[in-house]
């Protein structure tokens, strides 16, 4: 064991991308912190110590065997990212927000959401020093809390991204034809609950048809015909 490290008021734990910009954030607020992952030489419980507040910034599978081996021996608040786990051995703050591989400016990270769990402490408890807005779901919903980000944003990325890549692999057109499509829908939501046009809208089965066709043989017919599904499942049908 190397020389215990002076007081912090977080320990960072984890290296992916949600630790990256996290990190990130916090250099941008000046919020001291340290770091650790499993490729450093430092044990943990050397990292561990003199910290108030642990990020616990892995993988969802890892997390509860993680706690159970550290947090009850280290008595910091424990604090984890998970938008599908609960934990008694932790508290959570999920950000809301889509991390890839480039880094926002500090407006975007103060405009993230954080979800933490109702009948737990809250965001100014857990991070005092961000004002970021929040929000609390029960924890038996947490798992469809994660559905439903999961619905939003990674699969409208694959969407969109099959709608970019075969624009230009098959139809030849540039991507950045849609980009104001894209924008407009993205604006409609945001002013509502973004009204549907097209041939679902109109009840116009023959257009569903051919669109179910001209998709034979790719694996995007079958969602093409899940989400048809799922919107009659909801709406009543309507007269073209």
């Amino acid at each position: 064991m190397g020389q215990v490290p002076h007081s912090t008021p977080y320990l960072i734990i984890g290296s992916g991308r949600l630790s990256r910009h996290l990190r990130h954030y916090f250099r941008l607020e000046s919020i001291p912190f340290r770091h650790w992952d499993r490729a450093g030489a430092t044990p943990v419980e050397e990292a561990l110590a003199g910290c108030r507040s642990v990020l616990l910034l892995i993988s969802d599978d890892a997390i509860p065997g993680f706690l159970e081996r550290h947090a009850r021996a280290h008595p910091a608040r424990w604090i984890h990212c998970s938008g599908s786990l609960s934990s008694e051995l932790a508290d959570c703050a999920h950000p809301l927000m889509l991390f890839g591989d480039e880094l926002y400016d500090r407006a975007v990270y103060r405009a993230m959401p954080f979800v933490c769990e109702r009948g737990r402490r809250q965001l100014p408890e857990l991070l005092p020093e961000l004002a970021n807005p929040h929000a609390a779901v029960a924890p038996e919903q947490k798992p469809l809390y994660h559905a439903l980000c999961a619905l939003g944003g990674n699969f409208t990325t694959l969407l969109w991204r099959k709608v970019l890549d075969d624009a230009e692999a098959r139809l030849g057109l540039p991507r950045e034809l849609f980009h104001p499509y894209l924008e407009q829908v993205v604006r409609n939501l945001e002013r509502g609950d973004g009204e549907l046009t097209g041939p679902l809208a109109r009840g116009d089965e023959g257009t569903i048809a051919r669109n179910l066709e001209a998709l034979a043989g790719d694996p995007y017919q079958g969602v093409y015909e899940a989400f048809v599904a799922a919107y009659r499942t909801q709406r009543p049908s309507r007269s073209p």
